[in-house]
């Protein structure tokens, strides 16, 4: 019988018997002595009372056999999961999944690269690249969820020519001229990062999110290194990240830690804030850390830069279903103290346009190109070799800001949904004053292809041949050719075919 209708049967018949008791206990004393025939009656009556009281306690019987029954089902039966834990870490879905935005396309989200800069990258309301927050847990007794991500990742390199850097494939970098008959080989995992991705949901200002990224690219040989420590609230973002006048997402899929020589690759100090032009596009405009690039000598004097204002970009995005395109602007003051006790100063402009598009399939095809006067801080070949000014001769020699271009494009073409390889091609150049140094760089190219194979999970190993060449302001140049091997593995396990 169900346990429903035994229970209302149970009760009727509690019901009855109780209100025979009842009648009998307060039956009128007079009652009992009225006749024999009465007599009969009360022995009736105390007899249908054993009776009933028999039943009752077969009843009790029975009611406390399915309450042990049922106490036993529920304590053999598997315990539901805790959508709160106290004191311990949650592992459950955070109440943030599922969030999409037009503002990040489909193919800006599914962009494999092998650095996995597109993860760091600030996005517009902070709208995650997996909308499933994989990797993602709580902290406990907060709001807050978290994802330690990162990978550790390990370079095999070899140099049938000396190439100047030896971790990483900087073509301004090579020897000029080169040093015949001088191989080399390096084993780096400096390349190796770790990160953290705080995300506060729920607040009236919206999703929160603190991003904290280090590698082991500091000075000495494995230091560690800041890459990312930025905080965005809504759209205004505060800390060091990539500049507002670089395209993160143009970043070709490369093993050389590098990439290619002609890109605009920046992470500073910044104050920015974006807002929505369209459900699609987006505009942008910060104030970044200055660093005036400075460092020439001639025989009147020697460069002491420093940085009267905080340079200024602005950015314009659209994304769409197969792709993005961006155009970015900068302005920037370089200055330099001279041994005379002077200073001079001169305006620094750029512009970049970035693009990338799916083609077929889950293929991708990048170009860039940026080009400006006193940019070569910005570039990846020529940041650090400070020439964003050189002196140019006259009455009294003075600074000019330096014309620079740079180029790159790339293609990402899949052979298997588990293994790729692309194409990639940069140039970079600056026009060299009249009073440069002889040895100043000019210009060079930045050319590799590469086979890239995902085993397993987050585990993808690949090799990679590099060619590049320089050339100084004398006309002098050299080249080089590299073989890399990597192997990289992801801290955070993600599905390769989302």
């Amino acid at each position: 019988m169900p346990e429903e209708r035994w229970t209302a049967v149970k009760n009727r018949r509690l019901v009855s018997l109780t209100a025979a008791l009842l009648s009998v206990a307060f039956l009128p004393a007079a009652a009992w002595a009225q006749s024999d025939s009465s007599n009969q009656n009360v022995q009736e009556l105390r007899k249908q009372l054993d009776e009933m009281r028999e039943q009752m306690n077969k009843l009790q019987a029975r009611l406390s056999e399915l309450e042990s029954s049922k106490t036993a089902e529920v304590a053999t039966a598997p315990a539901a999961p805790s959508t709160k834990q106290e004191g311990t870490i949650e592992s459950t879905q955070p109440p943030l999944e599922g969030k999409t935005s037009p503002q990040v396309g489909n193919a800006t989200a599914t962009y494999t690269q092998f650095s996995e800069d597109t993860v760091a990258a600030a996005r517009f309301d902070n709208v995650p690249l997996d909308p499933k927050y994989h990797g993602f847990f709580h902290l406990p007794g907060t709001q807050t969820i978290l994802k330690i991500g990162g990978y550790f990742k390990t370079d095999f390199i070899y140099d049938l020519k000396p190439a100047g850097n030896t971790d990483s494939f900087v073509t301004s970098s090579i020897p000029i001229p080169t040093v015949v008959g001088v191989n080399n080989s390096t084993v780096s995992v400096r390349p190796t990062r770790l990160s953290l991705d705080f995300r506060v949901p729920g607040a009236k200002v919206g999703e929160v999110r603190f991003y904290v990224e280090a590698d082991l690219f500091g000075t000495n040989a494995t230091t560690p290194r800041l890459r990312h420590a930025y905080a965005q609230v809504r759209n205004f973002l505060v800390g060091q990240t990539f500049s507002n006048f670089m395209d993160p997402d143009a970043f070709p899929d490369t093993l050389d830690f590098q990439g290619p020589n002609g890109m605009v690759s920046v992470r500073s100090p910044q104050l920015r804030y974006g807002f929505a032009l369209s459900p699609s596009t987006t505009f942008y405009v910060s104030v970044e850390k200055p660093s005036s690039d400075l460092a020439f000598k001639t025989p009147q004097f020697s460069s002491q830069p420093n940085a009267p204002s905080p340079d200024g970009a602005i950015r314009l995005r659209q994304e769409f279903e197969r792709g993005h395109f961006q155009v970015a602007g900068l302005f920037r003051s370089i200055a330099a103290f001279l041994p005379n006790g002077r200073t001079d100063s001169v305006f620094g402009w750029g512009l970049n346009a970035a693009t990338s598009v799916k083609t077929f399939g889950k293929d991708n095809a990048i170009f860039a190109v940026a080009a400006g006067h006193g940019i070569s801080r910005y570039l990846q070949d020529t940041s650090g070799l400070g020439i964003d000014a050189e002196p140019v001769a006259g009455v009294i020699p003075h600074l000019q800001a330096t014309p620079a271009v740079g180029v790159e494009a790339a293609y990402q073409h899949y052979w298997l949904k588990t293994l790729r390889s692309s194409a990639i091609y940069s140039y970079a150049a600056v026009n060299n004053t009249n009073l440069s140094a002889a040895t100043t760089y000019n210009h060079g190219t930045y050319t590799g292809t590469n086979l890239i194979w995902n085993p397993y999970g987050s585990l993808n190993v690949g090799a990679e041949f590099l060619y590049g060449w320089a050339m100084e302001q004398n006309g002098l140049k050299a080249n080089a050719p590299r073989i890399q091997f990597s192997a990289k593995y992801s801290f955070v396990k993600v599905d390769a075919d989302r």
